[in-house]
């Protein structure tokens, strides 16, 4: 069996599963699957044409100073001016060896931009534009419609 033609889903541990429903599906817009009856502790999120975001409960948190998650959009400077309205606010950072440093919340590394954020657990969350890059390159075909954040 190979795992080449696999979905990824994104697993992220959160502190307060209430307030991250309230992160992801709430503002975030993303659209919760139901679980089954008498599972507890975790929930699943459709973001985008065939890609899918697990969130559990745990009592600590991941502690991790890495993105956890990035999420693919058309155009970074609009998703952020819709975020920000949302009240989300945006990471600043300066790493010069790896080439990033964000102006305004927004990193321009040449042909990519990012901006990174956090959910209420302290999860670093970030959106670039790879998918444009991508597609531009003629690696990815749209779909028809936007992947990616819903924001």
């Amino acid at each position: 069996m190979s795992f080449a033609r696999t979905k990824v889903v994104p697993t992220l541990a959160v502190t307060d599963l209430e307030a991250a429903r309230v992160f992801y599906g709430g503002l975030l817009e993303f659209e919760e699957i139901p679980t089954p009856e008498g599972e507890q502790g975790a929930t699943m999120y459709r973001v985008g044409e065939g890609s899918f975001l697990l969130v559990y409960e745990r009592p600590t948190p991941s502690g991790s100073t890495a993105t956890a998650c990035a999420f693919a959009v058309m155009d970074v400077e609009d998703s952020v001016k819709r975020l920000r309205k949302k009240g989300v606010a945006f990471e600043e950072y300066d790493i010069p060896e790896l080439g990033i440093r964000t102006r305004d919340g927004i990193a321009d590394m040449g042909e990519m931009k990012a901006a990174w954020f956090k959910d209420p657990s302290g999860n670093i969350l970030a959106i670039d534009d790879s998918l444009s890059l991508l597609e531009g390159r003629g690696l990815s075909r749209p779909t028809g419609r936007e992947e990616g954040l819903h924001a």
